[in-house]
C-alpha cells in the first residue's frame, strides 16, 4: 500500500503548551487508521496540528513527500488533506449544494479548513445569489464558486434530496453527511474525521461505518476520531492509542483490544497486569439494556487484592436523585435513552463510561440543565424542572464540572467567600479543615494554582454551600496519576462525614470504584452494568468490554442482517 501522510517525531500544542509529544504514524491509500484514548489524551490537538491549526515544535509532517509543516491550513487542503470538525461547522446561510461547491473552487481558505467559529465556518460575509440565467453563483472579489459543481457532489454523495434545503431545516444526521460531503468535494488524499459519529442514533452510526469504508475504497487515506471504540474497531484496519499526549499502543483491532496498555489508559488500571482479577460475582445487565436498579442490603463480596471479606451497605439513606427511565440530550437528537438511576444520602455512586457515553449529558439532566423527553427525574425529594443555579443550590444541590469549577481571577479566598455567601466564618474553616493545603494558598488565585490545587479548590467551594447532594464531573481530569486516588479517598471520607450524596462521573473506572458503594456503567447513552462497587470491582472484564466494544448492543442498536 501506498504511503500518503507521514508523520514522525511529531510534537504539537496550543500557544506555548505542548501537548503531542514524539508522535509518529503513517497513513496509506485506500486504509482506515482510527485514533482512540481517553478525554485530555491530545486527539483534536493531533487533528490540528496537522492541518495547520496548532502549533508544531518539532517533528514533521508530509504529504505525499511534500513538508507541511511551514504551510497555512488552505495550503494543505490544495495538497490533498481534508477535515471535518467535532462542531457541524456548515455555512448557514448558503443550501447544501452551495456548502458543496465552496470547495469546488476554494477562496483563500477552504471552508472546509476554515477555524471554527470563524465566519467562514459559519456563512457570516458570504454574498448574495447573483440572478440571471445559468446555474447559480456566488459571487466576491476571490472569484465566483459555481453551485452547478456543488450539485454534482451532492448527487454523487447521496445528498441530491436535501441539496437546496439550508442546514438549519435538516435533520443532525443529514447536516453530518453535507460536513462530510464538503470535505470531499476538494478530492483530498487523506482525509481527517473528528469525532463524526456524535449525535448519531445507533442506525446512522451504521451508515456511517459504510460511508467510511465507501470513501477508503476510493483509495483515499481517513484518520477516524471517535469516542464510539466500537465504531473504531468495526471499521478500521488499524487503530492508534493516545494517552497523555503520547500513543501507547498501535496495531489491529483485536491487537489494541487485548494490549494492557489500553486498559490502563481507558480504565485508570495499572498496565503490569496488577488489576483485580475475575471472580464469578453476578452482575445485573451485560446485554446494555436499561433496568432500573434495586437497592442491595448487604452484601459480603471478596476482594480480589488481599482476600478479606467486606460488607458494604448499599440501602442506608434517603433517596436524593433517582433517574426513572429518563430519556434526554440536545436538540440534534437524545444522548441518553431511558436510564435508570439513584443516588441516596451517605453514599458515593460512580458514573462508568467512555468518552461521549453520556455522562456529562446525565450530570446535566439531574441538575435540570437539560430537558428531559421521556421518564422523570426526582431531585432531592421534588419532580426536577429546568431551574437556575441559585436555585438548585438553595434547594442543597451542588456540581462540580468538568474542568474545574473556580473562577481563575479570583483569589482561593475570594473563591470560598463567594460559595459561602452568608455563612459563617465557622464553615469556610471546617471545609479548609478537609483541605488543609489550601490555607497556605488563600491569597493566590485560583489561575496560579496547579491542577490538583485547583480541583481541590473546585471541591471545597461546591462543600462550602453545605450541599445535600454533589454531582462531580470527571474529577480526575488533567490530574496527575497520584492525585485523583487522594482526591477521591478525601471525598469518601467527607460522604460519610456530612451524608452527602455524591454522583461521581468518571471515566477510570479503578480508582472511582475504590471509593464507591454502587457503580453503573453508562454505554452509548444507556445504562449497560449496574450492581455494587465491589461487585463491579471483581468483574473487571466486564467493565472492559463496555469501554472497548465488546459488549452485545441491544437489539434496537443491532446492524440489520
Amino acid at each position: 500500500m501506498t504511503v500518503v501522510l507521514s508523520v514522525d517525531m511529531l510534537s504539537a500544542g496550543q500557544g506555548r503548551t505542548r501537548i503531542v509529544e514524539d508522535v509518529s504514524f503513517t497513513l496509506a491509500a485506500g486504509t482506515v487508521t482510527g485514533l482512540i484514548g481517553p478525554n485530555g489524551a491530545g486527539k483534536t490537538t493531533l487533528i490540528d496540528a496537522l492541518t495547520g491549526f496548532a502549533t508544531i515544535f518539532a517533528g514533521s509532517v508530509s504529504l505525499d513527500g511534500v513538508s507541511l509543516a511551514d504551510l497555512p491550513a488552505h495550503a494543505r487542503q490544495r495538497h490533498g488533506l481534508a477535515r471535518t470538525f467535532q462542531g457541524l461547522e456548515l455555512f448557514d446561510s448558503l443550501d447544501v449544494a452551495e456548502n458543496l461547491a465552496v470547495v469546488a473552487r476554494p477562496a483563500r481558505a477552504p471552508g472546509h479548513l476554515a477555524a471554527p467559529g470563524s465566519g467562514a465556518a459559519t456563512g457570516q460575509g458570504t454574498t448574495a445569489t447573483v440572478g440571471g440565467a445559468g446555474p447559480r453563483r456566488r459571487g466576491g472579489r476571490h472569484g465566483a464558486v459555481p453551485v452547478r459543481a456543488g450539485s454534482a457532489d451532492a448527487e454523487k454523495w447521496g445528498l441530491e434530496p436535501v441539496a437546496r434545503r439550508l442546514p438549519a431545516t435538516l435533520t443532525h444526521d443529514e447536516r453530518a453527511a453535507v460536513a462530510l460531503g464538503r470535505a470531499l468535494s476538494g478530492t483530498p488524499k487523506v482525509l481527517l474525521l473528528d469525532e463524526p459519529a456524535a449525535g448519531l442514533d445507533p442506525a446512522d452510526r451504521h451508515g456511517l461505518a459504510g460511508r467510511i469504508r465507501q470513501i477508503a475504497g476510493r483509495g483515499v487515506a481517513v484518520l477516524l476520531v471517535d469516542h464510539d471504540v466500537r465504531l473504531v474497531f468495526d471499521v478500521c484496519d488499524q487503530v492508534l492509542v493516545l494517552d497523555s499526549g503520547r500513543i501507547v499502543a498501535r496495531g489491529r483491532p483485536a491487537q489494541v483490544r487485548a494490549d494492557p496498555a489500553v486498559r490502563a489508559a481507558y480504565l485508570g488500571e495499572p498496565a503490569d497486569g496488577t488489576a483485580p482479577t475475575q471472580s464469578d460475582v453476578p452482575v445485573k445487565g451485560t446485554g446494555g439494556a436499561a433496568r432500573p436498579v434495586r437497592a442491595q442490603a448487604e452484601i459480603r463480596v471478596p476482594r480480589p487484592a488481599s482476600g478479606e471479606q467486606t460488607t458494604q451497605s448499599t440501602g442506608a439513606g434517603a433517596e436524593l436523585l433517582v433517574l426513572d427511565r429518563v430519556t434526554s440530550g440536545y436538540h440534534e437528537g437524545p444522548v441518553l435513552r431511558e436510564v435508570s438511576l439513584t443516588v441516596r444520602a451517605g453514599e458515593i455512586v460512580a458514573l462508568l463510561g467512555a468518552n461521549g457515553a453520556g455522562k456529562t449529558t446525565l450530570i446535566r439532566t439531574a441538575a435540570g440543565q437539560l430537558p428531559v423527553t421521556a421518564g422523570k427525574v426526582t431531585l432531592l425529594g421534588e419532580r426536577s424542572r429546568r431551574a437556575g443555579p441559585s436555585a438548585l443550590a438553595r434547594r442543597g444541590l451542588a456540581v462540580v464540572p468538568q474542568g474545574r469549577g473556580a473562577l481563575a481571577r479570583l483569589t482561593v479566598r475570594e473563591n470560598l467567600s463567594l460559595a459561602a455567601g452568608r455563612r459563617s466564618r465557622d464553615e469556610i474553616d471546617q471545609v479548609l479543615g478537609w483541605f488543609p493545603p489550601l490555607r497556605d494558598l488563600l491569597d493566590r488565585t485560583a489561575g496560579e494554582l496547579s491542577g490538583g490545587e485547583r480541583q481541590r479548590l473546585a471541591l471545597a467551594v461546591a462543600l462550602v454551600r453545605r450541599p445535600r447532594l454533589l454531582l462531580v464531573d470527571e474529577l480526575s481530569f488533567g490530574l496527575a496519576p497520584g492525585v485523583a486516588p487522594r482526591l477521591l479517598n478525601l471525598l469518601r471520607g467527607i460522604a460519610a462525614e456530612t451524608s452527602t450524596g455524591v454522583l461521581l462521573v468518571e471515566q477510570f473506572a479503578a480508582i472511582a470504584l475504590r471509593v464507591a458503594d454502587r457503580g453503573y456503567v453508562l454505554d452509548r447513552g444507556r445504562i449497560a452494568l449496574s450492581a455494587s462497587a465491589a461487585d463491579l470491582a471483581a468483574r473487571p472484564d466486564l467493565v472492559e468490554a463496555s469501554y472497548l466494544g465488546e459488549t452485545t448492543p441491544p437489539p434496537d442498536e443491532r446492524p440489520s442482517p
